[in-house]
């Protein structure tokens, strides 16, 4: 979501890894010990030491975009290779995406190829699981692109980087999350 001054950040029992770990698989580059700045369009990426162990579903996680069947295939792999996993959080099998989890443990998705009019870059979307999408995402100013009682998405007024979607959902858990870019 380039230029609207939010940032993803990850609590991790080892920040740094993971920072390289976020680097290396979206291909961006890792600014000092615990920052991932993209390389076009994208948003920052903070690591921060968490001091707690994660607990169940985070309400955050990142939707990775693939370009093709043949990109998605080496996306995936690029993925486990450096040591991301399948998970289930209930997902079912008949999703267009395959739930994966980092090195410390945080759901992300590999979505299938999609056609859109924006470079959201490898991020397609950040979503977060709110009791109630329409009120959370008014905390932010950014245009609505899509509006509907389950489901609001927000992105950025130059139409480049990632969607910020927020839809129904109970996750509770907070070591990923939106916080102001520095």
């Amino acid at each position: 979501m380039t230029g609207t001054g939010i940032s993803v950040e990850f609590a991790a029992a080892e920040p740094e890894r993971l920072a390289r770990w976020w680097a290396h698989v979206l291909g961006w580059e890792l600014a000092g010990a615990l920052a991932v700045l993209p390389r076009g369009p994208g948003l920052p990426l903070r690591f921060v030491a968490a001091d707690r162990a994660k607990t169940g579903k985070n309400r955050v996680h990142l939707d990775l975009r693939s370009e093709s069947h043949e990109h998605q295939q080496d996306f995936l792999l690029r993925l486990f290779n450096a040591g991301a996993r399948f998970v289930d959080i209930g997902q079912g099998e008949d999703v267009p995406w395959q739930v994966l989890a980092d090195p410390a443990g945080n759901e992300l998705c590999l979505l299938e190829p999609r056609r859109s009019d924006v470079d959201t870059g490898p991020v397609h979307s950040v979503v977060v699981e709110s009791a109630d999408p329409a009120a959370e995402s008014a905390a932010y100013d950014l245009p609505a692109v899509l509006q509907r009682p389950d489901l609001v998405v927000l992105h950025s007024p130059q139409r480049t980087g990632p969607y910020l979607e927020f839809v129904p959902g109970g996750a509770t858990g907070d070591v990923v999350r939106l916080v102001p870019a520095s």
